[in-house]
């Protein structure tokens, strides 16, 4: 059986909503179908408005440690950059954007921190730059023992910073060279190492007007442009360079911070999630001479222009459209196959005097292509999951509010890879039982595919909440090269949504964690490997504090005896109950309050097959 089908098998989520994708997947729809503005207009502009004890846990099969920390919470505006190397002599670096300081955010800039093969370094308390700058993305080769650092100033061209050593030596910084006129800034960077030997610095970017509403440039108030050096940032033959397919020919405007980049040898690939436009890839074989494009979605408007409307089919009326929410990943495979990952939502302009447009964040589903499927073919391999078994995504407490990041509600994307080609993903999703009273939290969920991405196991929680019961995960960045651990950075949040954007928090510092996560667990609990049995099973409440309830449905009427286990984060029996009669129905309660806090697996099995389900004890 499909796998994608027999998630929803397993997991009885049986609403569907409106997909663009061509799948027959459906996810439960939330309790919300809220229109909202978008507190940063079309355009890009970037809204800005005015700790914690660390105590890491450690464990043998997943752990994490908390690496630094920041009080600007907008790590990005749509995607996040690869802000994670691991190196392959097993250490790491990571970087996120940080100021412990207070609106304006004048120190704004590229925390760094460094794991040696021991232990990572202390919080970092100044930036890399010597100036203001953010949104940092971090590359390295595999060849060369140096890193990079490219972030934006806001004016001008992009700041790259350097070093031939990794985790050690000073910094060299630079601008990159630009070609474009006085009053036009270079934002929102993405890099990554590529090329003969690691030799080549890919770069992607914004171009914009630096006034809101100012002249566009060479037709696009957006424009994705692309930057090359052939010789790691000594020099640099390719500069503000729109790609042909991303002109002004298809495009009024690019979505800002929405895109990504990845290479393998001469091998390169960018990919484009427009919210108002075509999700696109663009690949090249030969280190960016030239690119080949392929849509990935269709988006129904050519050439969207902010106030035309939302008029898709010509009848006269404003449509509400199925689209990308703006947050994706980009991932080279070990044959430079390409693969994208991206939230979905729903899009709508009806108002023709605003100079904005509105989103749908409470649309549910990820979406999942690689060149396999051919052209404008995605399928929905995962979503917010319906947690407490009601049919609906519980994601707005009664008399709450939805904490808003302009994304979906199953979103944030971020991938690797392992060197048999398994893939990775990790994505945040509304986690309905984890809430405030007030608002719902989002955790980390990960799959894995040994198949090049034809089928996917289950969606595992895999956020560490063994300290605190709730907390918000947000903006993971997975290290593309998986070993016997997928390596995480995150973003952790006491309080839902941001300070910065969104709903306005009070301003507070975050904690940036990493998070390890031994591959062995993963494929241990991965249902991919399992024949799976025709049951739906629901975990509820989950997280539990003293009764956990097992709720078990089939389709069909024949009685079944099965064994359950219970087992924790590092693969022990706890306790077993067998023989269990399951006919179409049953629902049955364990007393769970003498385990200690953590992340708990049930396993259901029979004589047809098994699955596995996971629960949190607080």
């Amino acid at each position: 059986m499909n796998m994608k089908k027999t998630i929803l098998s397993i997991l009885g989520l049986s609403l569907s909503i409106s997909m663009m994708a061509q799948s027959s997947n459906s996810f439960p729809k939330a309790n919300i179908d809220i229109e909202m503005k978008s507190s940063k207009k079309a355009d890009g502009s970037e809204v800005v408005t005015g700790p914690f004890a660390t105590n890491p846990m450690t464990r043998s099969a997943m752990s994490y440690t908390v690496i630094g920390n920041t009080v600007y919470d907008l790590q990005t505006n749509g995607t996040s950059q690869r802000r994670l190397i691991n190196h392959t002599d097993g250490t790491l670096s990571a970087t996120w954007t940080m100021d412990n300081g207070s609106s304006p955010y004048s120190n704004r800039g590229a925390g760094y921190n460094y794991k040696s093969t021991s232990a990572w370094g202390s919080f970092p308390i100044s930036k890399v730059e010597s100036t203001r700058n953010g949104w940092p993305a971090l590359a390295s080769g595999a060849v060369n023992n140096n890193e990079f650092i490219v972030s934006h100033s806001g004016s001008g061209g992009l700041t790259l910073n350097k070093r031939s050593t990794k985790g050690a030596g000073a910094w060299i910084e630079s601008i990159i060279p630009t070609t474009i006129p006085t009053g036009y800034d270079v934002l929102w960077p993405r890099a990554v190492v590529g090329g003969g030997k690691d030799s080549t610095l890919h770069v992607i970017a914004i171009v914009r007007h630096s006034t809101t509403g100012g002249p566009a440039f060479k037709g696009l108030t957006n424009a994705l442009v692309y930057y090359r050096s052939k010789n790691l940032g000594a020099t640099w033959d390719i500069q503000d360079s729109i790609l042909p397919g991303l002109d002004s020919s298809f495009f009024s405007y690019v979505s800002a911070d929405a895109y990504s980049i990845d290479a393998r040898g001469d091998v390169v690939a960018i990919a484009s999630y427009n919210s108002w436009g075509d999700v696109l890839v663009f690949k090249s074989t030969n280190n960016g001479n030239s690119w080949t494009k392929t849509i990935v979605n269709d988006f129904p408007i050519n050439k969207y222009v902010i106030d035309d409307g939302s008029d898709a089919n010509g009848d006269g009326s404003f449509d509400t459209i199925s689209s990308c929410d703006g947050s994706g990943s980009l991932l080279l495979d070990n044959t430079g196959g390409v693969h994208v990952f991206y939230g979905l939502t729903r899009v709508l302009d009806s108002d023709t005097t605003d100079d904005g447009t509105s989103y749908f964040p409470g649309t549910n589903g990820l979406a999942y292509w690689n060149e396999g499927f051919g052209a404008d073919s995605t399928q929905v391999i995962t979503g917010a999951l319906d947690l407490d078994g009601s049919g609906q995504l519980e994601v707005v407490p009664s008399g709450g509010s939805f904490p808003s990041y302009q994304v979906g509600l199953s979103s944030m994307p971020s991938c690797g890879i392992s060197s048999n080609n398994t893939l990775y993903l990790v994505y945040a999703a509304m986690a309905e039982t984890h809430s405030n009273g007030v608002q719902v939290y989002r955790h980390l969920y990960v799959m894995n595919s040994y198949d090049g991405g034809a089928t996917w196991s289950d969606p595992e929680d895999y956020t560490p909440d063994f300290e605190y019961a709730i907390y918000e995960a947000v903006y993971p960045s997975m290290a593309k090269h998986v070993d016997s651990a997928i390596h995480i950075i995150y973003m952790r949040d006491f309080e839902p949504g941001q300070s910065v954007s969104g709903d306005l928090d009070a301003a507070a510092i975050q904690d940036i964690v990493y998070l390890n996560i031994d591959t062995a667990l993963i494929e241990q609990f991965s249902s991919i490997k399992e024949k799976v049995i025709d049951y739906n099973v629901t975990l509820f409440p989950n997280p539990a504090s003293d009764i956990l309830n097992v709720r078990i449905s089939t389709q069909t009427s024949v009685n079944d005896n099965v064994t359950i286990s219970l087992i924790d984060a590092l693969g022990r029996t706890v306790n077993s109950f067998g023989d269990k009669l399951i006919g179409k129905s049953a629902q049955f309660s364990m007393d769970v309050s003498e385990l200690k806090n953590g992340m708990y697996f049930l396993r259901i099995q029979s004589k047809t097959g098994l699955i596995t389900k996971s629960f949190v004890k607080k």
